[in-house]
């Protein structure tokens, strides 16, 4: 599988390109005929380096080669390789070549044997596919010539693919990354790099229903392990001529590797038991979320019955307030009234008791007078005869 991680790094000026001769052209490896592509601008190389990467030349470097890369690197590159011309240097052609052409390469070019200087002419070559051997991410000089070389066969504005071995630069790499000790290397003579990683994982990838695009699941890289080559994309401009898809996932996986798959099928398997103790305690976990839910609710309808009931009595009582208020209100003004009516009753009373005493005291009056005419008479009339 080949995850969409990308590492994009630029540089300035491309690193010169090396002066040495080109070999002569094979008359079957027709490539296509471009302009002598001119000198990169570029710090200046050491003399010493530079003629020992002339004797390399000259001496015809032998490469060591690694095993084959196998289907799911072409798959990778094909859509790289659509009406362009490449050159395969990969240790064995295999179905790549094949597959390569009927994606849409004009023509795919393989030198026929490991070794330097290479079998093609200056500026030909639109991609190159080629893998850096262990030996030359340790050795200056053997890297510097490959490199050399692979920047004649390219046109400017080309692409070259660059596969190394993990491992190769776990030992190069000191307290660095990775990607970024590749980085480093293919700076020195490229100007722009990105870096991808490739890890071994047996998958199966299939097609959406109704659509073109490849339907896969993310959560698998999980069981992938580290990543056993990194691929370098590489233009000797500084500007990219390529996209690198976002949901690339290539199975890597051999499928004539019994003992892997016995591996895989085994990780398979403790997954798969994982996933269904997870989906069983969930499951038990959506059982007892399910049994509070209906308490809950039940529960929450007795609250509701009761809260209904209570908001009635509430009714009830603030009518009752209301009426009880009203005839509070109904009952003070009848108690001023009352008030209003004994205060004039009382004024009333007052008024009486003042026209009584008035009335006594005219009475006790017409009494003393009546009693004194009764005297007068008496006194000139004689005695009045004894009243009765």
């Amino acid at each position: 599988m080949i995850p969409p991680q990308e590492d994009s790094t630029s540089a300035g000026p491309p690193a010169s390109q090396e002066t040495a001769a080109p070999p002569a052209v094979s008359p079957a490896l027709p490539l296509r005929e471009t302009a002598s592509q001119p000198a990169a601008v570029g710090p200046t190389r050491d003399p010493r380096l530079e003629a020992s990467i002339e004797a390399s030349l000259e001496a015809s470097l032998e490469l060591p080669l690694e095993e084959s890369w196998g289907l799911p690197f072409y798959l990778f590159v094909e859509p790289l390789g659509v009406g362009k011309v490449v050159v395969d240097l990969s240790p064995s052609a295999g179905p790549g070549a094949e597959l390569l052409r009927k994606a849409g390469a004009i023509e795919v070019f393989s030198p026929g044997k490991a070794g330097l200087p290479l079998p093609f002419p200056s500026g030909g070559a639109d991609v190159v596919l080629f893998g850096l051997p262990e030996s030359a991410v340790v050795d200056d000089v053997q890297r510097a010539a490959l490199m050399a070389e692979i920047r004649r066969v390219l046109r400017p504005e080309a692409l070259c693919v660059v596969r190394v071995v993990a491992a190769a630069l776990e030992k190069a790499a000191v307290e660095v990354p990775l990607r970024a000790a590749l980085t480093d290397l293919l700076l020195e003579h490229f100007g722009t790099v990105d870096i991808v990683e490739e890890t071994p994982f047996r998958g199966v990838s299939f097609f959406s229903p109704g659509s073109d695009e490849l339907a896969v699941s993310e959560a698998v890289a999980k069981l992938a392990g580290k990543p056993s080559h990194l691929i370098a994309f590489c233009s000797p401009s500084g500007e990219r001529t390529w996209h690198l898809s976002e949901s690339l996932l290539v199975p890597t996986g051999s499928a004539d590797n019994p003992g892997t798959g016995e591996g895989e099928l085994a990780a398979w398997r403790r997954e798969v038991e994982r996933l269904t103790t997870q989906v069983a305690a969930i499951s038990g976990q959506r059982d007892l979320l399910r049994e509070r839910q209906m308490t809950l609710q039940d529960g929450s309808e007795r609250v509701s019955k009761t809260v209904s009931a209570l908001r009635k009595d509430v009714e009830r009582y603030l009518r009752q307030i209301s009426d009880d208020s009203a005839a509070r209100e109904l009952l003070a003004l009848e108690r001023d009234q009352l008030r209003r009516k004994w205060t004039a009753a009382e004024a009333e009373r007052e008024e009486l008791n003042r026209e009584i005493e008035k009335l006594r005291s005219s009475t006790q009056a017409l009494r003393k007078e009546v009693a004194r005419l009764r005297a007068a008479r008496g006194t000139v009339a004689g005695p009045d005869p004894q009243p009765k």
